[in-house]
């Protein structure tokens, strides 16, 4: 009982205060940013809309997933960054503003594509037929309610409110949010330990892989078309970290499968792992060409 209510009522309320808190860091000038800059955001969105569920595909394919665990893989592929990836670029001197605008327009167009393709995978893997279905304009609606809504939300608090006091209550709100959303990922953690793979597993392997591939893809692809260094981190990070939660909402509140959301949720937890080595390569890396140009 304790599960169902953490993950069918208190997720979506931290899900909807985390994309709040986004859209309280958004400014027209962000958007206005796209058409100054419009390879980064396509090259961006491209990768994490288009070319991440198929590498997701790839992985279903090539590895022995049970049809419920390569269906969480697959959902994981198709949701939008989050306030994580915004911070990870952020520790890695990569273009937040950048970050933010790639997170914004995925989080804008998940709602609408995410419960399309989503069908289509559960014919795919079969599962349709046994009744594993995800209402269209149903999902469309709750997803909109918890993500959309609430970034739209946020940004409308701060056209109406002054510059100085949402840029002090910004950073506060970010730390709120985000560890509620720790918080509630360690809580279903607790809660349906029993019940995840075990970590020496095929499930794991997946999980990390998605994450490592996609990160190294959105990293060479960006270095092969020579964009700033700033820019190649923002990409790097944006491709390669997804919103977890979102895939647990679906999962959990939306379709009520727990089985679902198992492999969202050792997302939420693993993805870290390559995420914070990319952070210390990156900061390790800095420090050694700042010791290079002091020398010269």
């Amino acid at each position: 009982m304790a599960a169902e209510w953490l993950a069918q009522v208190i997720l979506p309320w931290v899900l909807a205060s985390v994309m709040l808190a986004m859209g309280m860091s958004l400014t027209g000038a962000d958007f206005k940013r796209i058409w100054r800059h419009p390879r980064r955001v396509l090259l961006g969105l491209g990768l994490q809309i288009l070319v991440l569920p198929l590498l997701a595909w790839a992985l279903v394919l090539l590895l022995p997933l049970p049809p419920m665990a390569a269906a969480g893989l697959l959902l994981v592929s198709l949701v939008p960054g989050g306030a994580t990836s915004n911070m990870f670029s952020y520790l890695v001197q990569g273009d937040l503003a950048l970050s933010v605008s790639l997170t914004a327009f995925a989080a804008m167009v998940a709602p609408f594509t995410l419960p399309l393709i989503m069908g289509w995978n559960f014919e795919l893997l079969g599962l349709a037929a046994q009744g594993f279905v995800l209402p269209y304009w149903h999902t469309v609606g709750q997803l909109l309610l918890v993500t959309l809504v609430p970034a739209l939300g946020g940004m409308l608090l701060r056209r109406m409110m002054a510059e100085a006091t949402v840029l002090g209550w910004l950073p506060r709100v970010k730390v709120v949010t985000g560890v509620a959303m720790v918080g509630i990922v360690v809580a279903l953690f607790l809660a349906y330990q029993h019940r995840l793979p075990a970590l020496l597993s095929v499930e794991t392997l997946a999980v990390l892989l998605l994450c490592m591939l996609a990160m190294s893809l959105g990293y060479r692809v960006s270095r092969r078309l020579r964009l700033p260094r700033d820019s190649v981190r923002a990409i790097t990070v944006e491709v390669g970290v997804q919103n977890a939660g979102v895939a647990m909402m679906v999962a959990f509140a939306i379709l009520q499968l727990p089985a679902l959301g198992l492999v969202p949720l050792l997302y939420g937890l693993l993805m870290n792992v390559p995420v914070f080595l990319w952070v210390f390569y990156c900061l390790w890396r800095d420090r050694q060409l700042v010791a290079v140009t002091e020398r010269s």
